[in-house]
């Protein structure tokens, strides 16, 4: 077990583990069998079980926001950006974010970093919507709702059950161009109804 791993490495078997066996899983024993190094290697790295959860959580937290900005929102047709907003949260590792999401309920320094992360997604979310729907108040609503199904969705497939992202995402397209906003054309007036 002479292998030299990278801090990367770790991040992504943590990820793995909690995929496969949630958060009560994880343990140094673990990553370190997985990556084939002793705990030295471990303790090198972080120097303690809190150091490792504090990097693997700026970690995660670092990449969310990271992708985020890479794609670079409402800076072109919103069509793309719903698009983008889609095969964003396709790709996902949803059974990692699961996991998190109930360690956050345990570990209030996880709670922390999945508020963080919920509340980018919900700036860039809002921000897409409301370039469809034109409405900052309806924006709001479609976003809360956009992200109560990602965040049930994650749940549901963690626990085992059959739920299609990709037509979840259909349908929270549909209901957001049903908000958008109808361009009204020069000179056309409002109907009106003598009484």
């Amino acid at each position: 077990m002479s292998r030299v791993v990278t801090k990367e490495q770790y991040f992504d078997s943590a990820l793995e583990v909690l995929a496969e066996l949630g958060f009560k899983g994880l343990n140094i024993g673990l990553l370190c069998r997985r990556l084939g190094v002793t705990s030295g290697s471990f303790y090198h790295h972080f120097g303690s079980w809190q150091g490792f959860v504090d990097a693997l959580l700026e970690h995660w937290e670092n990449r969310q926001v990271l992708i985020l900005r890479t794609l670079k929102f409402n800076q072109g047709d919103p069509d793309d950006d719903v698009r983008a907003m889609s095969d964003l949260a396709a790709g996902l590792h949803h059974a990692a974010e699961a996991a998190i999401r109930a360690w956050a309920a345990n570990d209030e320094s996880v709670n922390l970093a999945v508020k963080r992360v919920d509340e980018s997604r919900r700036r860039t979310v809002h921000k897409v919507i409301n370039g469809v729907v034109g409405d900052d108040e309806t924006a709001g609503v479609v976003t809360s709702l956009g992200m109560a199904m990602l965040i049930g969705y994650q749940q549901i497939s963690a626990g085992g059950g059959d739920v299609s992202l990709q037509r979840l995402l259909n349908e929270y397209a549909r209901l957001i161009y049903s908000h958008a906003r109808r361009p009204v054309s020069v000179g056309a007036q409002p109907s009106s109804s003598s009484t």
